[in-house]
């Protein structure tokens, strides 16, 4: 607020000419959270863990920390594969589940939703993957229709594999293509080339035992509208049940990363990746697939996209291995990303415990329905605050630079807004903080 007691909304206001901001904004997790000190997590675990479920969709995240090389634009990086390591971690994270399955926390409700990430989840072997798989329909209260994701990719993941999770449960695949383009495949050191890519995912569609949906990206060196145009064509033609379609985020640390920065390689500007956005929606659309998010389409009924969906909305998640993290009841918590340090306190028989962090605002629900509905191109601003008419100017000028479809409180975004969400977000969720604040606050000068 300033010192007239109005609303500043000029800096959330879109910029003229093509591009309406400079470049995409992106949301800190933690953000406004408290940490619990480090001497109170051990406590505040077990006080955790003794709690009800809340009404909340339940979700369980389990993390794979090792990949059989490390693609160029990956930032999520953490071990290189080695089969004894990976038999080894299987052992410690049954043990990880299994020590606190039966506890309050972990039975009072049923969990709608299992997603295998990392990593490479599918670098497992097929006897480890049905184990973890096992277990958890044994341990934990799955719902009778959870959705329960193997995340992968084509190295490796080989029919042992694949029928091993299909026999034990699992019923949905989500494998990281990036491209089906070799060259660019090569760029990014994906050892398969386009070929074998396309050749996977057609016996993986032709089990039809289970949901199969791919990543694409769009923005990487070397990729233009025609090479995307490509990907997306092979994506409609294989039969898959849905496909999500990223943008390129150039992390600082990885060797993509480096190489822009010493430039030894260059990447789609904001505005161009913006377009290939755009092409990417029209397309889907043309082609009669569903928009489920701003990023992810379904072509079938069987496609849910839960996981993904339910995080989004504050659903509760349950999280175990090596550098998984969660969220219950208003905590949020972060295991070890050292794996021997994982693995020393799973072997005492305590949770490997990084960091637990506290939520500062007692009803945050507001901050996930905005969350959700900037995902999902709705916004009920009327909903998160008394006070969106406040708003009004703001969501007039969005509207004239073609975000939103109109200028009302419910925000409806575009496809151009779905491209920006991350900064609609972000502006959206300052302001309607300080709208929210208590009167005392919200006028001070």
């Amino acid at each position: 607020m300033n010192a007239n007691n109005t609303l500043d909304l000029t800096p959330h206001f879109a910029l003229d000419g093509d591009q309406p901001f400079k470049d995409r904004r992106a949301m800190m997790p933690f953000r406004g959270a408290i940490p619990v000190a480090k001497e109170q997590l051990a406590q505040t675990w077990q006080e955790m863990i003794n709690q009800t479920a809340s009404p909340r969709k339940r979700l369980v995240y389990l993390h794979i920390p090792f990949c059989a090389t490390h693609c160029t634009f990956c930032g999520f990086y953490q071990n290189r594969f080695d089969e004894d390591a990976c038999a080894h971690y299987t052992d410690a994270l049954i043990r990880e589940i299994e020590m606190e399955a039966d506890s309050v926390l972990h039975q009072s409700a049923p969990i709608h939703a299992v997603y295998f990430g990392g990593g490479t989840p599918s670098a497992l072997s097929a006897h480890d993957l049905a184990r973890i798989i096992t277990t958890l329909r044994e341990k934990l209260p799955l719902a009778p229709d959870c959705e329960i994701t193997i995340e992968g990719r084509v190295l490796n993941f080989d029919a042992e594999r694949i029928d091993g999770c299909l026999d034990a449960g699992a019923n949905r695949f989500s494998i990281g293509i990036q491209s089906f383009n070799s060259k660019i495949r090569k760029k990014m050191a994906r050892t398969s080339d386009g070929p074998t890519a396309i050749a996977f995912m057609e016996s993986l569609v032709k089990r039809d035992r289970a949901a199969v949906v791919c990543d694409l990206l769009f923005g990487l060196p070397g990729q233009d509208a025609q090479t995307w145009g490509e990907d997306l064509a092979i994506a409609r033609d294989i039969g898959l049940d849905g496909v999500d379609l990223y943008a390129l985020n150039v992390l600082p640390n990885t060797p993509l990363g480096k190489a822009v920065e010493n430039g030894r390689t260059t990447v789609p500007s904001p505005a161009e990746r913006r377009d290939l956005y755009l092409q990417g929606c029209d397309f889907m659309d043309e082609a009669g697939w569903r928009c489920i998010s701003n990023s992810h389409w379904g072509r079938t009924t069987r496609e849910r996209n839960l996981y993904n969906l339910l995080i989004k909305q504050g659903a509760d998640c349950l999280a175990f291995g090596s550098g998984a993290g969660g969220s219950i009841n208003g905590y949020s918590w972060m295991n070890e990303r050292n794996l021997q340090t994982w693995h020393e306190s799973v072997a005492a028989g305590k949770k490997p415990l990084m960091m637990i962090m506290r939520n500062a605002e007692r009803n945050a629900q507001w901050r996930h329905t905005l969350q959700s509905g900037v995902e999902t191109a709705r916004v009920p601003l009327d909903e998160l605050t008394p006070h969106a008419e406040k708003l009004a100017p703001l969501l007039a000028q969005w509207h004239q630079k073609g975000l939103s479809r109109d200028a009302s409180t419910c925000l409806r975004l575009t496809n151009e807004g779905r491209f920006w969400a991350s900064n609609i977000l972000q502006s959206l969720n300052e302001l309607i903080q300080v709208l929210n604040a208590p009167a005392s606050v919200r006028e001070k000068p």
